[in-house]
This record gives structure tokens, sequence and C-alpha cells, in this order.
């Protein structure tokens, strides 16, 4: 029985991209996938654990998303994707970055303005 739940949102505008199977040339689509895994097992230094202020110990339920192609059923990971892609993954992520500090400058900026 698990201790915590988290669904991690990584590449989320990447993922809203069109995609196409490397095999068949098929459209993929975005699927959930699960996994339950132990904080202290060998796996987990391949996730975060961390939730808000406090750290999750134990059995814990992740997930996340991943491309599946909906012809041939080929699963691949966002990582195995920007490979094929060949787009470097060490410059991803950026523009999720700057939108989200964007966000938080004007949330703010509404409630600087709304508090006076």
């Amino acid at each position: 029985m698990p201790h915590g739940y988290k669904r991690i949102y990584k590449d989320i505008f990447y993922l809203r991209k069109a995609h196409f199977c490397p095999d068949c040339g098929t459209k993929l689509k975005k699927v959930a996938v699960s996994k339950v895994v132990h904080s202290r097992s060998p796996e987990a230094k391949d996730f975060d654990f961390s939730s808000g202020d406090a750290y999750m110990i134990g059995d814990v339920h992740l997930t996340w998303d991943e491309l599946e192609c909906p012809h041939c059923y080929k699963h691949l990971t966002v990582h195995e994707m920007k490979a094929i892609e060949g787009i470097d993954p060490s410059k991803t992520g950026t523009l999720e970055k700057v939108l989200v500090f964007i966000v938080a400058i004007l949330v703010l900026a509404v409630l600087f303005l709304a508090s006076r």
C-alpha cells in the first residue's frame, strides 16, 4: 500500500506538440504511466519525492506522461523521443521556467494592486 501519491508534471509544452512514431509514422498519443517506488530503493534516484515543503518516505505511487503509438503500440519516454528528434535535453525546460516566472510576477503584481 503506497504511503503517498505524486503526479509529476514535466515537459508539459513538449508533450502538447505533435510527435510521430519513428517506426510507422503515426501520430503519438500522450499516456499516463504510473509506478510504485520505494523512496530508499536504487531506482528512487530517478524521481523527486519532495511534495511542497515535505519529503515522502516509503512506497510512493508516482504518475507521469509518456508517448505511445496507437497503431504499433511502441512506447517512448520523453527522453527517448527527444533523442530521436535530435533535441538536446540540457536545453529543454527553459520556456517552462520562464513562463512560470512571468506568471509568478503577474500574480504578485495583482495581489499587490488588490491590497491597495
